[in-house]
């Protein structure tokens, strides 16, 4: 409280209501201290990655305008590198006087802008998610009533705050009066189990990509953590189901938690794998308090088993984008039009099938790119790969892989053998492509807009 009330300090003379304040900070404790700080006197914090590009940053701090950025010395050349120290006030945050009264704003409302975290831009333009604090406070609320956080528990996060996933587990930590143990990211995995162990540690999240890293250099190490771990818990990315079979097998007293969600509508829905090992391949049920449909491109809503676009409703839901009235269309009535393709089962869980736009249509039958891309990436010398539709004048569209390898002497011929070993034959690309580079974002998603324009050309 000390720690956020300095920062109240600072910014409640010298800036109003409602304006931006950038914060470009790691996980630190400095950070968690300024972002309250921040939301207590009624401003609006800006979270900025601290491995955002330079067109990135220009990009976000012109459309949202803040006076102040509260970062770090090692940060200053970067934003006088774009320039912006021009219409910005860079504060250090080690530079930040004791505070000699104690502020807050009783004004502020559950209406009022909490923070502002923009997507990563993977099919268009960054929008920025604009977070009332009614709907951090009712995303928290339903995290903290399925994962049944407690005052008792003990994180360990390794994830960006300056994201969704890990600010998240932040609000659950302090809503409850729990402890949380930092990370600035997940690079020193080995220290990581270590501490978990060594403070008995009781919750753990991780993407998946991390959890592959842990279990093929790590696993004898991690299957220690079963004795502390109340549950793990990862987001969206796909997860094949050795991956699953394996962290369940070493970690049998640990829950293992799947979500799905949205910066917009954050952890929509979520599955104990552990308890429901028939329903591999799904996202989970609506979250508590969330509801979900399936619409088709008409906006009808579509019976169990038919793939269509997801949607949203919830408390936990924004409003609307900022300063983006064309985004913003996409909430109608309350419901978040994810523009995400999925189907829902006669009881109610969700399969994701990726971003609707993404879809490749074969003769009729969606098929999910992800389910491609990831047998693909396991093939032993392919670094990386993309799949995308391309014309086909007999079945619509037919698929094509483009991958990254190790080695330019790759035989491509083993991308297809493979491919007809594990995916109806529909779903075997038609051709293969070797490329130096597939686009991502910072946060490792792939940028497939940018990817099919550049392809087209």
């Amino acid at each position: 409280k000390e720690q956020a009330n300095n920062v109240s300090n600072l910014l409640i003379d010298k800036t109003k209501k409602g304006e931006v304040v950038a914060l470009l900070l790691p996980n630190i404790p400095e950070m968690v201290f300024s972002y309250f700080g921040i939301l207590g006197i009624g401003r609006i914090a800006l979270l900025l990655s601290p491995s955002i590009s330079d067109a990135n940053l220009i990009f976000q701090i012109e459309k949202t305008r803040p006076k102040f950025i509260i970062s770090q010395k090692k940060y200053q050349a970067k934003v006088r590198r774009t320039k912006l120290l021009k219409q910005l006030q860079f504060v250090d945050v080690k530079d930040i006087p004791p505070a000699k009264r104690t502020v807050y704003n009783k004004n502020v409302s559950e209406h009022n802008t909490a923070s502002i975290i923009f997507t990563s831009g993977t099919t268009a333009e960054p929008k920025g998610v604009k977070l009332q604090h009614s709907n951090v406070v009712n995303a928290t609320k339903n995290i903290i009533e399925f994962l049944k956080w407690n005052q008792h528990d003990v994180d360990v996060n390794i994830l960006k705050l300056s994201h969704s996933f890990g600010l998240g587990n932040i609000h659950s930590v302090f809503a409850v009066g729990a402890r949380t143990i930092l990370f600035p990211d997940a690079i020193n995995i080995k220290k990581v189990i270590q501490v978990i162990i060594k403070e008995k540690a009781t919750t753990f999240a991780a993407v998946p990509t991390t959890l592959r890293l842990i279990l093929t250099n790590y696993l004898e190490d991690f299957q220690k953590c079963d004795k502390y771990l109340r549950f793990i818990q990862t987001d969206i990315s796909l997860l094949e189901k050795n991956l699953i079979k394996t962290i369940v097998s070493a970690l049998p007293n640990t829950d293992f938690n799947y979500y799905y969600g949205l910066s917009e509508a954050s952890r929509s829905t979520f599955i104990t794998l552990n308890k429901h090992l028939d329903k591999l391949g799904s996202v989970g049920q609506p979250s508590p308090n969330v509801k979900l449909k399936i619409i088709d491109n008409q906006g009808q809503k579509l019976p169990a088993g038919q793939t269509g676009e997801i949607c949203i409703k919830g408390k936990h839901v924004i409003r609307q984008y900022w300063e983006n009235p064309k985004a913003s269309t996409k909430i109608k009535n309350g419901w978040l039009h994810t523009n995400d393709a999925g189907y829902l089962d006669k009881e109610g869980y969700l399969f994701f099938k990726g971003r609707v736009d993404d879809i490749i249509n074969i003769a009729g039958e969606k098929v999910s790119p992800e389910e491609i891309e990831d047998i693909v990436r396991r093939i032993p010398g392919v670094t990386d790969s993309i799949a995308i539709g391309i014309p086909d004048k007999l079945l619509g569209e037919a698929v094509k892989v483009f991958i990254r390898v190790k080695d330019q002497s790759f035989n491509i011929k083993k991308v297809k053998e493979i491919c007809l070993k594990k995916l109806d034959n529909y779903k075997v690309p038609r051709t293969v492509e070797i490329v130096k580079e597939i686009p991502r974002t910072e946060n490792g998603k792939l940028r497939r807009k940018v990817f099919k324009e550049s392809f087209s050309r």
